[in-house]
């Protein structure tokens, strides 16, 4: 007992005075303290554990002594009469009640969901100082994702850490952690997502899962890939979610509607050619890709995919990671694909000469095969695929069909109302309706003189937007442009020749969703301009 202090009788008075640390009381249950009469209640900045005890049991009291002791802990005994001891037990009553406050707490949060998430987010933060690090990190997270938010950003500043959320693709600032506090929450994340503590000077990359729910109390599992950067006065941080539950199974759901929806149809429907989805990044070609692999997935089918990273597992696909440093790139992987017979394959992204070659080489022999590219345009990767020195005799007859697309946010149908379109609103409609027309194409919405406007309200954060969808151009390859690829002609010779094809150009596809009044020409010109 070389570590107890002074013991110390105390008056009435100084009972009722007594300051508790309910974590601390929780260290012995109730019904234990009433039969030993003895009750932990405090602990201060030095490690002293404040102990009162009616010392009725003092055998008892030796052996919680003799614990604090064997880890190292002091503590500091006071005694009180049986009488003021029964009354001061009564913190377990509180105790349970704050248990209880914090479990229906809790309960609202996990069904938390949108702008009611990021409220509790708010509320939930400045309770930060009482929590465990750990636990305060995890549940911000859940309500971050709960919110509806993609990703979120911890970005450094000189005196603070701003948290930011990318809601339908706009950066929000939720709260501010003080840069010095921050640090404790860092390490948390850093030790969930299995990277290095102690190294805050090169780049590093992790991942964890966790729990979510929705106000109907279905749980889901969640995936966060981590990023950590160094930056001038601390590391800034971006998780991104990875849902798997929120696979789009059907394509009116991922936004191919009308003619779009037919072209993606016929030519996945195909068992051999290439298909290539292009786009910028951030523009949901995730899941465009997974939702048409989710829509072939069936026993008839032995699909194989070249990844990097694997973002989210479907059964039956066999999924290959990418794996740089172990010399595993995508060159090797596809090669090695083509001896396991596969029907249908999905190479991430074609990056060099070599890997489009082998993909153009499949899908010439009788497989389907999807990949990427990063262009401005459908068109764009025609010539992009003959600057990586694709034979143009071997890439005309491969390819079948480009998608590209660009995100947008959707304007919020509970404030959303028509209003009448300005001058140059309407010119630009009406000059984008002519085109249409030129080119053949019918079946138009129909254009009044009015176009929609949103004024802001709870449900959608007042931003004026809630949730996003795509705009999208759909490239099938005509015989006519086959041999135009082959003669190597420039990006305006194809264009001509697919307008006879009844194509749709990006700019075209966003006035028919401005027509249908799904969004705004402010919120495209921001995004495409």
């Amino acid at each position: 007992m070389a570590n107890q202090l002074i013991n110390t009788i105390l008056e009435v008075e100084d009972v009722q005075a007594l300051q508790v640390d309910f974590s601390q009381l929780k260290k012995i249950p109730r019904e234990n303290a009433l039969y030993m009469q003895v009750i932990i209640y405090y602990k201060d900045d030095e490690n002293n554990v404040y102990i009162l005890t009616t010392n009725n049991h003092p055998e008892e009291v030796k052996k919680i002594i003799k614990q604090l002791d064997d880890k190292g802990l002091k503590n500091k005994v006071f005694y009180t009469s049986a009488e003021w001891f029964a009354e001061w037990i009564k913190r377990y009553d509180q105790l349970e009640a704050r248990e209880q406050k914090a479990q229906e707490e809790k309960e609202i949060r996990e069904k938390a969901e949108w702008d009611s998430a990021i409220t509790l987010m708010k509320q939930f933060f400045e309770k930060k100082d009482s929590l465990d690090p750990g636990e305060f990190i995890l549940e911000m997270v859940r309500l971050w994702f709960q919110s509806g938010a993609s990703d979120m950003h911890f970005q450094p500043e000189w005196k603070n850490i701003t948290l930011r959320l990318r809601l339908d693709w706009i950066l929000q600032d939720v709260v501010n952690f003080d840069a010095q506090d921050f640090w404790k929450y860092l390490q948390k994340l850093k030790f969930i997502s299995w990277v290095k503590m102690n190294i805050d000077y090169i780049p590093q990359d992790g991942r964890f899962s966790f729990e979510a729910t929705n106000h109907k109390w279905e749980k889901k599992k969640v995936d966060a890939r981590v990023n950590f950067m160094p930056w001038m006065v601390a590391e800034s941080t971006v998780i991104r979610f990875l849902d798997s539950q929120k696979w789009i199974s059907t394509f009116e759901e991922i936004w191919f509607t009308d003619k779009n929806y037919d072209v993606l149809k016929k030519h996945i429907s195909k068992t051999t050619w290439m298909i290539v989805v292009t786009w910028p990044t951030g523009s949901w070609k995730t899941t465009t890709l997974y939702s048409i692999l989710n829509y072939l997935n069936t026993w008839t089918n032995k699909i194989i995919t070249l990844e990097d990273p694997i973002e989210y597992e479907m059964p039956w696909i066999q999924q290959s990671q990418i794996n740089y440093a172990k010399n595993y790139d995508y060159e090797t992987g596809l090669k090695a694909i083509l001896r396991h017979d596969p029907d249908i394959i999905l190479v991430w992204e074609t990056r060099s000469k070599e890997t489009a070659d082998i993909a153009v080489n499949a899908a010439l022999t009788w497989h389907l095969v999807f990949t990427t590219l990063h262009t401005n345009s459908a068109i764009a990767s025609i010539p992009r695929l003959l600057s990586m020195w694709v034979e143009p005799y071997l890439l005309a007859p491969a390819i079948q069909l480009v998608l590209w697309q660009r995100l947008v946010r959707k304007i919020c149908p509970h404030c959303s109302t028509k209003r009448p379109a300005n001058y140059a609103e309407q010119t630009e409609i009406e000059q984008a309706l002519k085109r249409l027309n030129d080119a053949g194409i019918t079946n138009l919405p129909a254009f009044d003189g009015s176009v929609v406007e949103a004024h802001g309200c709870t449900q959608c954060n007042e931003t004026w937007y809630k949730w996003r969808l795509a705009i999208l151009e759909a490239l099938e390859i005509t015989e006519d442009m086959r041999n135009l690829i082959i003669d190597r002609n420039n990006e305006a010779s194809i264009l001509t020749k697919a307008r006879e094809n009844w194509f749709i150009t990006l700019t075209e596809d966003w006035i028919i969703k401005v027509l249908k009044w799904e969004t705004t020409l402010d919120e495209i010109h921001r995004v495409v301009e």
